[in-house]
């Protein structure tokens, strides 16, 4: 224990009599106030929680200082919010110092040096990075006798302590929490997946049953940064990855891809192992009427080295066969950075706009005066992009581009997308040649899926029920079950 007692909430809104009975103990390192994407998975699972008459704890990290606190009060009766602070380790502080030292030298050589046309280690010239972002898997190699290869296996070892710290802090937070015969499990949502050695931790000294939620893959993963692609973050992740696994009374992956590369990555799993999608929120939608132009539209970041320029050469195809002018036809793109000049090389500047990141309110608007959306692949063939789930919920039609086999293309095959490969130029002109072209006959777009299989509160049944099978004595407060069988 750190010395942790009756910790005070940063949040509290109280609950009905029965949320009292009932709770479950979450441990995310990301939840509002924290704007990131990680944070809402949780967020929208909240009230359906509530829902199902359980009240909600969660320990969080602690915002920063001056942080709007405003997006608490949208969480449902019932929820608690704890913070655990992220404290630097001592080898960190070290490196600060270490590392202001050598700019200061480095940044007085440089200054004589870049007037010579010397570049530094790793960039061109102009000062661009030559890096790529992210290694594959399938390239990361012991590099331990060059420089970088020493940082990369550092760095790998410093998220690792860094984030096993905070697990840790969080653990103690949790059992000066957690009151016997109240709490019925025990939540952990990754990445950062040290969380969940949390949650390990916590049912191990407690005895609740341990529930790892894991909102992309660990272990498994196609992809590392660059700067922590080393063997040692792989091996680290599988380390961690099976103990938790191995302990954990129901493990959580957000797409069936990913459960089942978990499946054979850990055959033991059996029907532990389940497949929770993020899913449809059914907030209201804005309403627009059609107009003349034929738009398409997207909104959010473009993984890696999925930028739309095959999406730009097939849009100048079609311009070009058609004879189209801006009126006509255009892309749009809101929070996906500079894309101007990738347009202007493709010859389609005019015919390209984009804006800055926006709130989620604007950017449904973004997208409701759309035609045609577009989605690119995630950062991992098992992963989905959250904008999917989106997308559907629109009377515009959906042009996905993902690779064969990926979880998005098992996912959309059938609802009436059209689904393109990334890089085959030819096939996605001809959708969008094809879709214009019954734009101006008069034929409308109408929603990709009209049924509730994409939910988010179907997906939280699912995770829901199979939280209530793990706990036979709480059968007489749960209301109805889906046909998921997890063992006690």
């Amino acid at each position: 224990m750190l010395g942790y007692v009756r910790p005070s909430p940063i949040f509290e809104r109280p609950g009905r009599a029965e949320q009292c009975r009932r709770r479950i103990l979450l441990v995310s390192y990301h939840f509002p106030p924290d704007p990131t994407i990680g944070a809402r998975r949780w967020e929208k699972l909240a009230p359906f929680v509530a829902e199902r008459g359980w009240g909600l704890d969660v320990i969080t990290c602690a915002p920063p200082t001056g942080s709007d606190l405003h997006r608490l009060e949208a969480l449902p009766h019932g929820v608690r919010v704890f913070s655990v602070p992220t404290v630097a380790l001592p080898i960190e502080r070290l490196e600060y110092l270490a590392w202001r030292v050598y700019r200061a030298v480095h940044d007085a050589a440089g200054s004589a040096g870049s007037e010579r046309g010397v570049s530094t280690l790793g960039q061109e010239s102009d000062g661009r990075s030559t890096r790529p972002d992210w290694v594959a898997r399938s390239e990361i190699r012991w590099r331990v006798y060059t420089l970088r290869g020493l940082l990369r296996a550092y760095w790998a070892w410093l998220q690792y302590a860094r984030y096993r710290t905070w697990a840790r802090r969080a653990a103690s937070v949790a059992q000066a929490i957690i009151e016997p015969g109240v709490h019925i499990a025990v939540v952990t949502s990754g990445p950062p997946h040290m969380t969940h050695d949390s949650g390990r931790e916590v049912s191990q000294r407690t005895g609740l049953p341990f529930v790892m939620d894991m909102r992309d893959p660990w272990s498994l993963s196609e992809r590392i940064h660059e700067s922590l692609a080393s063997p040692l973050w792989l091996r680290l992740a599988r380390r961690y990855e099976g103990v938790a696994v191995g302990q954990a009374a129901l493990v959580v992956a957000n797409t069936e891809a990913a459960r089942d590369a978990l499946a054979a990555a850990y055959p033991t799993g059996g029907e532990r192992l389940i497949a929770v999608m993020n899913g449809s929120d059914d907030d209201p939608l804005p309403q627009f009427s059609s107009g003349y132009r034929f738009t398409i539209a997207y909104a959010g970041t473009i993984y890696l080295e999925r930028h739309p320029r095959s999406l730009f050469r097939a849009a100048a195809r079609v311009i070009r066969e058609l004879g189209l002018a801006p009126a006509d036809f255009g892309i749009e793109f809101i929070g996906a950075g500079s894309l101007v000049e990738m347009a202007r090389e493709e010859g389609i500047a005019d015919f390209v706009s984009e804006g800055p990141v926006r709130p989620h309110a604007e950017a449904l608007e973004f997208l409701g005066r759309a035609t045609m959306l577009v989605t690119f692949p995630g950062w991992d063939p098992i992963t989905i992009p959250a904008k999917i789930f989106e997308c559907v919920r629109f009377d515009a039609w959906l042009l996905v581009l993902a690779d064969p086999g990926s979880a998005t293309d098992r996912l959309v095959r059938g609802i009436g997308a059209d689904v393109v490969q990334p890089n085959d130029i030819e096939a996605i002109a001809a959708v969008i040649r094809k879709r214009y072209e019954e734009y101006r006959s008069g034929v409308r777009p109408v929603r990709a899926v009209a049924d509730d299989r994409f939910s988010r509160r179907t997906q939280a049944r699912v995770l829901l029920d199979a939280i209530a099978r793990l706990l036979p004595q709480v059968d007489d407060v749960l209301p109805q079950r889906s046909a998921l069988t997890v063992p006690s």
